[in-house]
């Protein structure tokens, strides 16, 4: 089943990501990341809500990546057409 990347990308956009330690390790090792309950809560991936797996993170990156990619090119798109707009309308005052 496909995913629905424009949610994902919407869902990774309202994820707190923090900077962070490992409760049973070196507190001055610092990781940057979303936690695994707000991550489980966004995606229902996985089995638990106190870790995920990284081929989760990476599909969800993936997915997001198309959504933004979606997203440039829909604005390239538009931006074209407002661009070829303002020419025409440019032009005849350019004649007077």
């Amino acid at each position: 089943m496909p995913a629905e990347e424009q949610a994902v990308l919407e869902a990774v956009a309202a994820m707190p990501i923090s900077r962070w330690s490992y409760a049973a390790g070196d507190s001055k090792v610092r990781h940057l990341g979303p936690m695994a309950q707000d991550f489980h809560a966004a995606f229902g991936l996985g089995t638990t809500d106190t870790g995920y797996d990284p081929i989760d993170a990476h599909g969800v990156e993936l997915a997001a990546i198309k959504a933004l990619n979606a997203r440039i090119r829909q604005l390239e798109a538009q931006n074209q057409q407002l661009e070829e707009r303002l020419k025409k309308l440019e032009t005849p005052r350019a004649r007077r």
